[in-house]
């Protein structure tokens, strides 16, 4: 009887806990999400997507919101609801537009694509792949094929839709896992969008999103504005993480990097019933302010901070986009390391020369069959990767090169440390890099996979570029996300973006202080607070950073 008495009251108490997590509270009615009378309302279309090129085989619903006060001739601003209308979105719209809280916006909600069978049947569900993604595919989709359909349209009064090309004048919002694809969309294309709602967003591990609280921390702070509203009950499912302990994360991370962001924590579940509540506010405050631009912070991150000493609040990312010297694809200097890997060994090892690589009068592919990248050492040695990722040794004085056995995890990406005694390979397929110890005679030994790598796009055998040393011995590399710079104890502490429509960096190259870049193909480059060691350079003792 004691047992079953136990057992009664355990189960009210949970009941009774259950109880109170439901909504029972009273909030004040934002006036903002009171409709408008009819004759001050925007206009509606209802658009359909029967396929796409980025998602094949989906269908989907798009609305589009015109409000009245648009003219028809001067480009609007947008707001571009993922989910479809959530929150109430338009009549907010109707609203704040009206008291001038939000410039003149056009919106355009876009529901999540399905696909289906020939016989009409569902075939699946699209949402989670377009949405708890963590990379650029969404934002592609948006520009590529979503606002193409919307930019030139005519309203039933006969008003064409012009839309603003600035970022600083488009918002994107959404809810859940349109609460974490609107960020990402951000994150990925700042020069898409500025400014971001999140409401009760997926930032756990579903499609990689537990990671943005750390790649957030080490990338150069971006331009944008961001609003959060999740709630202490909101958890969907354990198997994949506690959403408010990670949105909580994302708030703390964008904090220490800088940026213009605010929040709403309440009482909620997982469930629109407090973003819906929070949507006029955080709209409000994501348009403060408009027109000046939505800026870049400073981050607290130490290494961005003594890479880029004097960068403050202004939005600045510092890089410049430059004309290859001499007439060459690149310039003969920048050849050496960031050209295309099938020029790179036919070009000069030293600057300002402009021949094929050549050891005692031969070209190197005479010793190395498809040599796909060359380091020239002072003493006139060379380090050379083929195509298939392994490592040859060619002495200043041999007849031929030397295969280095047993380098079997070694990659085509390789350089030397600045002492001169340590040798780093990329790994094939795997976002590690190899470390070797140099012998006297310069053999490579006691290998091991020594530098970790954020990695969001791992295709085509390995995703990073090339690879380039510091002479305080942090190692660069060109990667998905941006250059990735490690610490001597191989660690990625700072991640630099580049402008423009992509992230991903091809090659980098130092020439002393400047850092250069390839990226969409086009090269940038930078002042940093650092010197580029490069292999042909005499080795030097490099300050020890500790073992961390």
């Amino acid at each position: 009887m004691k047992r079953i008495l136990i057992i009664c009251l355990t189960a009210i108490l949970c009941t009774a806990a259950h109880a109170q997590q439901k909504h029972n509270a009273s909030t004040p009615k934002d006036p903002a999400t009171t409709p408008l009378p009819p004759h001050e309302k925007g206009l509606v279309m209802d658009l359909k997507m029967e396929d796409s090129k980025i998602y094949p085989g989906t269908r989907r619903d798009i609305q589009v919101f015109v409000p009245r006060q648009y003219d028809g001739s001067t480009p609007a601003c947008l707001l571009l609801g993922l989910d479809g209308n959530l929150f109430g979105a338009i009549t907010v719209m109707d609203n704040l537009i009206k008291s001038g809280e939000m410039p003149v916006t056009i919106g355009v909600f876009v529901q999540p694509g399905t696909s289906y069978n020939q016989d009409g049947t569902l075939a699946r569900y699209n949402r989670s792949n377009e949405f708890d993604r963590t990379d650029a595919r969404l934002a592609t989709f948006i520009e590529s094929e979503v606002l193409p359909m919307v930019v030139g349209l005519l309203t039933p009064d006969g008003r064409t839709i012009h839309i603003s090309s600035n970022p600083n004048d488009r918002a994107i919002t959404g809810a859940s896992s349109s609460g974490i694809a609107a960020f990402t969309v951000a994150w990925e294309r700042p020069d898409l969008f500025s400014r971001v709602y999140s409401s009760v967003g997926t930032f756990v591990a579903m499609r990689g999103g537990n990671e943005y609280p750390a790649i957030v921390r080490k990338t150069e702070p971006k331009a944008l504005r961001i609003f959060l509203q999740d709630g202490v009950n909101d958890t969907w499912n354990y198997i994949f993480g506690d959403w408010w302990e990670q949105n909580q994360l994302m708030a703390s991370a964008l904090n220490y990097s800088g940026y213009e962001f605010d929040y709403k924590w309440d009482r909620g579940t997982h469930s629109i019933y407090y973003g819906t509540r929070a949507y006029p506010d955080a709209i409000r405050w994501l348009w403060r302010g408009w027109p000046a631009p939505v800026k870049a912070g400073k981050s607290m991150n130490g290494m961005l901070q003594e890479l880029f000493p004097e960068e403050g609040s202004a939005n600045v990312t510092g890089w410049e986009e430059v004309t290859p010297l001499g007439g060459h694809k690149l310039s003969d200097t920048l050849a050496i390391m960031i050209s295309d890997p099938e020029g790179l060994h036919r070009l000069s090892a030293k600057p300002g020369a402009n021949k094929l690589i050549r050891h005692n009068g031969a070209d190197i592919s005479k010793y190395v069959k498809d040599p796909y990248r060359v380091l020239p050492l002072h003493n006139g040695d060379k380090y050379i990767t083929n195509v298939n990722g392994k490592i040859f040794l060619l002495r200043d004085k041999a007849k031929k090169a030397v295969k280095l056995e047993g380098i079997d995890m070694s990659g085509r990406e390789i350089a030397l440390y600045p002492n001169g005694k340590l040798l780093v390979a990329s790994e094939e397929n795997s976002n590690w890099l190899i470390s070797y110890i140099i012998a006297p005679d310069g053999t490579l030994h006691s290998g091991q996979q020594f530098y970790w790598l954020h990695n969001t796009d791992n295709h085509n055998h390995t995703p990073y570029g090339n690879i380039a040393f510091d002479t305080k011995g942090n190692l660069y590399i060109a990667s998905p996300i941006g250059i990735q710079v490690c610490d001597q104890n191989s660690r990625v502490r700072a991640i630099l973006a580049l402008p423009g429509a992509g992230r991903k960096v091809e090659a980098i190259a130092f020439i002393g202080s400047s850092l250069y870049a390839r990226c969409g193909g086009k090269l940038y480059v930078r002042k940093v607070n650092a010197t580029g060691w490069n292999s042909w350079e005499a080795p030097i003792d490099v300050k020890s950073q500790g073992q961390g």
